[in-house]
Formats: structure tokens, sequence, C-alpha cells
């Protein structure tokens, strides 16, 4: 895809983004047909937004196929959080399992074993909240939503998990509320049972950013499927074992 078609699509998902404006899709000349495109819009927009990506959201569980969508930093929101409901009008939340670098990702680590996966990480709790710059989030082309950061819209993080290596994730009972309402209640039931794996497959990939800065957080994919709150409402994911993390969605 040319440069200067990267910038255009990065242009309009920024302007849409700061002008709270909605795409039906992206131009056809400026439209990803790959995730190489996407990925490259996804810097392109950042750049033009003036933030720094400082966090990942990754699906699937090989190297080769595996993709990202980046997170800014003014979008990455410490337990407790509150973020304007007009900010991410889906409002679309999940509860999900990150882990944040110990060391800086460097080329080498693209053969890593998970056990050095292990040593190298450490397990933290957050809810994504799901977004889209588009009319309509299920409609859109899948690969204008890569561009569009995956659809992120915010990631709540909570402190490091205590004694991670003594807790099952993939039998982890998780509880997901809006308001007092559950919406969601699940043991285990990440896609990929393991939720370590799409974050080992990003690590490994060739084609992810040659070096990942210490601290970054990779989170790995919802364990209580897409869920939907209301202007106002306050959101609380419960895991077992840790406890809650919530996110305010003000008006």
């Amino acid at each position: 895809m040319q440069e200067k078609y990267i910038h255009n699509a990065a242009n309009l998902l920024a302007k849409a983004r700061l002008q709270g404006l909605s795409l039906k899709e992206l131009p056809a000349d400026a439209r990803p047909t790959t995730f190489a495109d996407a990925a490259a819009i996804q810097n392109e927009t950042a750049k033009i937004l003036g933030e720094k990506i400082v966090a990942y959201k990754v699906a699937g569980t090989d190297p080769e196929t595996v993709m990202w969508g980046g997170i800014l930093a003014s979008r990455l929101l410490a337990h407790p959080a509150k973020l304007p409901a007009s900010a991410v009008p889906l409002l679309g939340v999940e509860g999900e399992i990150a882990y944040r670098l110990n060391v800086d990702l460097e080329p080498s680590h693209r053969t890593l074993t998970l056990e050095q996966f292990d040593e190298m990480t450490t397990v933290v709790p957050t809810i994504e909240v799901v977004d889209t710059r588009f009319v309509s989030y299920t409609d859109a082309p899948p690969m204008d939503r890569n561009a569009d950061f995956m659809s992120n819209g915010a990631l709540v993080y909570g402190d490091p998990w205590p004694n991670s290596k003594a807790t099952d994730f993939t039998k982890l009972p998780i509880k997901l509320s809006s308001s007092g309402e559950v919406l969601s209640e699940t043991v285990g039931g990440h896609s990929a049972v393991d939720s370590r794996l799409p974050a080992l497959a990003f690590f490994r990939s060739k084609h992810r950013p040659d070096y990942v800065p210490q601290g970054t957080i990779i989170t790995t994919g919802t364990y209580t499927g897409l869920k939907f709150a209301k202007p106002g409402d306050t959101v609380s994911v419960a895991f077992e074992g840790y406890g809650p993390l919530e996110i305010t969605f003000t008006v």
C-alpha cells in the first residue's frame, strides 16, 4: 500500500476520533487489503494524533498470522477508571488477562519458549473498552476495523496478579457486571484456552515491531464475550482470586 494512501486512511481515522465522526468505510484507494497495511495505518494514525502506542491487544496464536491493535497512551487507564461515555459511544466491554513486559522485547525474543515468556512477563487483569470509528461496528470491513486499532477504545488495567503461577487461568471464573446487572459469568472461556498463546505469538512474529519497551501491556482477548454498557454505568469485572476492576462511563 502506497504511503500516500496509508496517510489518507490514517487522516480519516484520526479526524473521526478527534471530531466524533463516523465513517461508513474507508475509501477504496485507502482501504487496507492486508494486515501489514492495517498496522501501517495504525502507526500513521498515532503519529497524526501525536500519541504513543503503549500497549497492544492481540488476536491469533500463529506467529505468521497474529494481528494486533495499538492502544494509545491517553486510553490506557489505571483501575478504578473514568471515561466519558461520549468518547467511546459503542460502550463495548470485555474482561481479559494481559501480560506486562518485565524487559524490553527485542528481535532475539522471536524464538521464545513458553517458559521464557513466563519469566519475562507479569500477569495483569484488564477490561478492554471496545469502540469504533465506523457507523456500524459489525458491518465495517474487517480490515478497516483492524486499521482502526482493532476497534480499541481504551484499556483498564489493575495491579499485578499476586502468585499468578499458582492460578489456572484456563479455568478462571470471571463475572462482568454493569451497574449491578450481571452480564456475563464464565469459567475459562478464552478462545485460545491458554491466554498466554496470543501474546507469545505476537512476541514470536517477524512482523511485530522489533523493539517493544519494558512495561508495555499485551492484552490477549476476551474471557467474557463482548458486552455493552450504557452511559452512566459503572462496569465491574470480578476475577476470582484477584478481585474487581472498574470503569465508570460518565455523562
